[in-house]
């Protein structure tokens, strides 16, 4: 049972920023750190800087012969059970580190040349060159280290969907990157079935790592290889007239070289590690190219392929929109199905939706803001020509005109830091013409730029889902755009 069956919340994945795992069983999916690091914002630049500030202590323990501090450091990475990602069949049994595993961790980074040499700076360096480091234990690793941010995000999510929190429940370890420590606390999670349940930002898991084993070795370490074996003049053989050395025969030869066999399987990472402390600029040569390629946010269909369930059309929920009345008593349900729209339709392009609820005579407004991790499309065009980390929503369900503060409030969100775009998404009980003329003076102005979209801007962006005429990703919106800059 997914957790949007559990706690009946009436949503499908594409609805949701989280991924709706099982709340007994493990899904196949994984927290790559390599995916957190290519997000932009507060949470995930948190998140980023505890995972570098935990791996370079646990380096330095290394390097300086402190082994019961690396011991003690790597000893607090339990099994994250309460994710229910990775590898276990069956009840949630994740692979963790803790235990006898931090001392097999340790001996396998205490006896790496790759780490003695400072080859190995980062915890995704460990999946290509050290033998029983994988995805699931990568995962493990990077969702211990992050588990107080996830925490964090657990409780802002699960408020919002009117989730229950049992209060008083322990943490597990946190990591205190100012410190340099581990500490626990009590706080507050779901507890589905008497089991906590921490939450995953849909956009920071993978099927498999970014940077992984297989791939360094495939197109990394062997392509050097049979270029060494080519000038050594070894292994060449005519291939249609031309001397050729194959990947084939190179890889045959190195495999033997290191061992392989079926009690013997991480031939690959011996490879990569000895090639790698070898030629040093081969590793850092990888992951800037990794790092100018970032790594592919799952779609909606593919997440769903793996938790099951089905996904939401857009058209249904445009209708939900739709219907809702206007006026103030309906404001907080158009908001919340905007955003059911909006994560539906944007995402991966529009990730990591942060509400705020600041208070106005006494009721509670939703507004939003979306990371841009656009990779093509208009998001991606926008975030190379205007500062655009951030998107900001501002909702307005008024059935009367809309005045210049509701448009001072969106405007007043923008900084170059966070971003200077935003969307004003209103009905239709206005002049448009004159909310035009607004946001363009406020471009004009250079104070910003505000989108407006009626219901019928958001029908003709639904619509162009299916079909988009300039084959951009979200040109409708692109041609809102340019009105405001080319008036």
């Amino acid at each position: 049972m997914r957790v949007s069956e559990y706690y009946r919340l009436g949503k499908r994945q594409s609805e949701l920023d989280f991924v709706d795992v099982d709340i007994v069983n493990d899904v196949r999916l994984y927290v790559d750190p390599r995916a957190i690091a290519q997000l932009s914002g507060p949470w995930a630049d948190s998140c980023a800087s505890a995972i570098q500030s935990f791996f370079q202590r646990v380096l330095d323990a290394i390097t300086d012969g402190d082994n019961d501090l690396a011991l003690s450091l790597l000893s607090n990475l339990r099994e994250p059970n309460e994710t229910h990602l990775g590898l276990s069949r069956g009840p949630s049994n994740g692979s963790g580190v803790g235990n006898e595993l931090a001392r097999d961790f340790w001996q396998a980074l205490s006896s790496s040349k790759a780490v003695r040499t400072g080859l190995i700076q980062d915890l995704e360096d460990t999946a290509l060159l050290i033998e029983g480091v994988d995805r699931d234990r990568i995962s493990d690793i990077t969702t211990n280290i992050i588990r107080r941010q996830l925490i964090s995000y657990t409780q802002e999510t699960s408020e919002y969907h009117n989730i229950p929190l049992a209060e008083g429940v322990a943490s597990g370890p946190l990591w205190n990157s100012n410190k340099g420590e581990w500490y626990e606390e009590y706080t507050s999670l779901p507890n589905p079935n008497g089991a906590k349940l921490i939450l995953i930002p849909k956009e920071i898991v993978r099927r498999k790592l970014h940077m992984n084993s297989n791939d360094y070795y495939r197109h990394q370490v062997l392509n050097f290889l049979v270029a060494q074996e080519y000038a050594a003049g070894s292994l060449v053989k005519l291939v249609r007239g031309r001397p050729t050395v194959t990947k084939k025969d190179v890889d045959a030869k190195y495999k033997e070289q290191f061992g392989v066999g079926r009690d013997n399987p991480g031939v690959e990472k011996r490879i990569n590690s000895a090639v790698s402390a070898d030629n040093p600029d081969m590793l850092p040569s990888y992951k800037e190219q990794k790092a100018a390629n970032p790594s592919r946010i799952l779609e909606n269909e593919e997440i769903a392929e793996v938790v099951g369930g089905d996904l939401s059309e857009a058209e249904d929920l445009l209708a939900r929109v739709i219907e809702v009345e206007p006026g103030s008593r309906q404001a907080d349900l158009y908001e919340r199905r905007i955003q059911d729209l909006f994560t539906a339709i944007f995402y991966p392009h529009l990730v990591h939706p942060k509400r705020q609820h600041p208070l106005h005579d006494g009721r509670k407004r939703l507004d939003l803001t979306y990371t841009n991790a656009a990779r093509h499309g208009f998001f991606q065009w926008l975030s190379m020509h205007y500062p655009s980390a951030n998107i900001m929503i501002e909702c307005k369900n008024y059935n009367r005109p809309i005045d210049n503060p509701a448009l001072d409030q969106i405007q007043g969100r923008f900084s170059p830091s966070r971003g200077i775009v935003g969307l004003l998404v209103y009905r239709g009980y206005t002049d448009k013409e004159k909310i035009w003329r607004s946001c363009l003076d406020t471009a004009h102005d250079h104070r910003g730029y505000i989108i407006p979209l009626d219901d019928d801007d958001l029908k003709a962006l639904v619509q162009e889902l299916s079909a988009p005429p300039s084959g951009e990703a979200f040109g409708y919106l692109h041609q809102l755009f340019n009105r405001l800059t080319h008036n």
